[in-house]
């Protein structure tokens, strides 16, 4: 049958449009394709990543199991590397024993740890001040603190907790506490030490600076003292002038550590866990008290005047 030109031409550009059709269909599977295989890849590698980060905590538990401290890291914040054939896994490793215990510690030392992250002397009395009175099981106000009144004023819907803090996290709760001095405080604060003092032989830097008088550079030459003593096996060097109120000989119990793993196609995943070594003349055990997938904190990770110590997965 002969169609009319008319009708021809309208057969034409049904033509045309069913070909744009099938052209943008294909386009569209051929994107979705691609990105299925993308966010498989991606998925793929997180979890290679992960794995790795899995095997560098174990690798590092396997040390601190190690019956004889001077076999076992020093767990002062030092970064370990540890090279695979996959890729490599960064684990900094930090004895709670090192840090200040918020649950525990006096205001002078509190606000002295906030002096030394460089926040003003009122702001850091004040917030000494609100952590106590956050903690403490009364309703009375310290001098510079802060109490259920205080909070409801500032327009919170919750007051001071009178308990004892169950996490780190929970200090971004207390009245005055923002988060870039949050940030930068959360290093070098525990609740597992349960101990007024800390201890210096595994402080990190700005803890050392709240702990004693002596000038950065002093402090910074015995953190290089320590490391190589305890690298050598010898013994510790003298500690800095620590007030004795600030002081504690407790280390190696408590540990956290975050590990990053990283692919050889650069894919990051990691883990952040706190434990609890146990060590026995014939055996030793741990008890996980936190893990949790590790987030890039917003700080920096200060290490210092340390070294990298790079550990070999194959001879540890």
């Amino acid at each position: 049958m002969i169609l009319p030109r008319q009708k021809k031409g309208y057969a034409l550009i049904a033509v045309l449009w069913v070909l744009v059709l099938l052209t943008v269909l294909v386009a569209g599977l051929s994107a979705s394709s691609r990105q299925t295989t993308n966010s498989l890849e991606a998925f793929a590698g997180g979890v290679q990543a992960r794995y790795l980060a899995d095997g560098g905590i174990r690798l590092v538990i396997l040390n601190l199991l190690d019956p004889l401290p001077a076999n076992r890291l020093l767990g002062d914040g030092q970064l370990i590397t540890v090279e695979v054939d996959d890729g490599q896994v960064d684990v900094v490793v930090t004895d709670e024993n090192g840090k200040i215990d918020i649950n525990a510690a006096n205001e002078l030392l509190l606000t002295r740890l906030f002096e030394s992250l460089s926040v003003d002397e009122k702001k850091s009395e004040q917030l000494a001040a609100a952590i106590a009175d956050y903690r403490d099981e009364d309703d009375l106000v310290r001098l510079n603190g802060v109490e259920d009144a205080d909070y409801l004023k500032a327009g919170l819907s919750y007051g001071a907790k009178d308990a004892l803090f169950t996490s780190v996290d929970e200090l971004k709760q207390v009245l005055g506490m923002d988060q870039e001095i949050f940030n930068a405080v959360r290093p070098y604060v525990t609740v597992y030490a349960r101990s007024q003092g800390v201890n210096p032989e595994v402080a990190p830097l700005p803890v050392l600076m709240a702990l004693s008088d002596d000038s950065v550079g002093m402090l910074e030459s015995y953190i290089d003292q320590r490391r190589q003593a305890h690298k050598d096996g010898l013994p510790m060097p003298s500690v800095p002038q620590i007030d004795r109120q600030f002081m504690s000989r407790t280390r190696g119990v408590i540990y956290t550590m975050d590990a990053v793993g990283v692919t050889e196609k650069g894919k990051q995943s990691g883990v952040t866990t706190t434990l609890r070594v146990r060590r026995g003349r014939n055996q030793a055990s741990l008890e996980i008290l936190a893990w949790k997938p590790y987030i890039k904190p917003e700080y920096e990770l200060t290490l210092g005047s340390f070294e990298v110590q790079e550990l070999d997965a194959d001879n540890e």
